[in-house]
């Protein structure tokens, strides 16, 4: 017999940074703003923090997604499911607002397009890595994700809680990112044959298109293994970074602000680096790559300022990152 959903309607509304640190994710960075290190009266309030949809620990060992009360469904086995692509989301987005005049010529920023990608790569990262995850539920009216200055004067949510019971990934469509979310322990063995797969064939990555222009790395004619291993656990990759690094450089080196070398076929050449090495526990996250020149990247694994190197592009990257997410 199947749970009644109406148990897991939230009675409260938790407020985020309280279901977020509920979770085990340590929420210090909050009580400080994005922009330029200073703290923020209410760190709660935080807008670069309070608005996202998924969170993630440090070590990607603790993912939280929130997920619509409303969209929740009880399966044929009396299991309490939740189905979505957020990626699929992401894209339309992309496209509709493609299709406005004023963006016509520039590139399509929007906050609900970095959150959607988020919200599904952390869906792939716990699938990949047989990670259960926690779950914010939340609850309110059902109508179209609204605008982002919409949501800054309305939170649309009535309801929102941390809910006690673990969730896993149950499946997600490497080509479509579409994913079921059940609620419950996943049986351990249920994932051996995916992961084998994957440890088996590594991938070679696609071009990436920016403005027309395919801009490549040193992996789009090699192939990358999918995992690595640090301290004796085998981790996996985020297959979303290295796309979205070189789309954020828009075929331009983030550390010296040199164009990458033309090729052959018409694209441009950049190589996308670790500033924090994976053998080092640097994660493999958009926050932890930047794009680089072939002479730049070389500087930064054993230029005589190396150190200074790596300090300059995490500073980099976060700045770009942070003005990413409020444009």
């Amino acid at each position: 017999m199947g749970i009644d959903l109406e148990t897991l309607r939230p009675a409260g509304k938790w407020m985020i940074i309280d279901c977020v640190q509920s979770a085990g994710i340590d929420v210090a960075a909050w009580s400080f703003r994005k922009t330029d290190g200073g703290p923020v009266d209410k760190p709660q309030s935080n807008g670069g923090y309070c608005y996202e949809w998924s969170f993630r620990s440090a070590d990607i060992g603790t993912l939280l997604l929130c997920v619509w009360w409303e969209g929740l469904h009880v399966d044929g086995q009396g299991r309490v499911c939740f189905s979505e692509n957020l990626r699929a989301y992401a894209d339309s987005l992309t496209q509709q607002l493609e299709k406005d005049p004023k963006n016509r010529n520039r590139t399509i920023k929007d906050p609900r397009i970095n959150r959607a990608q988020h919200f599904s790569t952390t869906v792939q990262l716990a699938y990949m890595n047989s990670t259960p995850v926690r779950v914010v539920i939340v609850t309110g009216p059902v109508r179209e994700r609204e605008k982002e200055d919409e949501r800054a004067k309305h939170d649309r949510a009535t309801g929102r809680q941390l809910d006690d019971q673990p969730w896993f990934v149950e499946s997600f469509e490497d080509d479509t990112g579409a994913f079921v979310l059940v609620r419950g322990n996943r049986n351990p063995l249920s994932n051996v044959t995916e992961l084998t797969a994957v440890e088996e064939a590594p991938t070679q990555l696609e071009t990436v298109v920016v403005s027309g222009t395919p801009v490549v790395d040193q992996f789009a004619t090699n192939e990358r293994p999918d995992t690595y291993t640090f301290n004796g656990v085998q981790r996996y990759r985020d297959p979303s970074v290295r796309r979205r690094v070189l789309e954020r450089s828009g075929g331009v080196c983030e550390l010296t602000g040199i164009p990458g070398f033309s090729t052959s076929n018409g694209g441009i050449y950049l190589e996308t680096h670790h500033i924090i090495p994976l053998s080092e526990g640097g994660l493999d996250t958009v926050e932890n790559v930047i794009a680089l020149t072939a002479d730049a990247h070389r500087q930064a694994h054993f230029g005589v300022d190396w150190v200074e190197l790596r300090v300059r592009c995490l500073e980099i990257v976060a700045a770009r990152s942070h003005a990413n997410s409020c444009t």
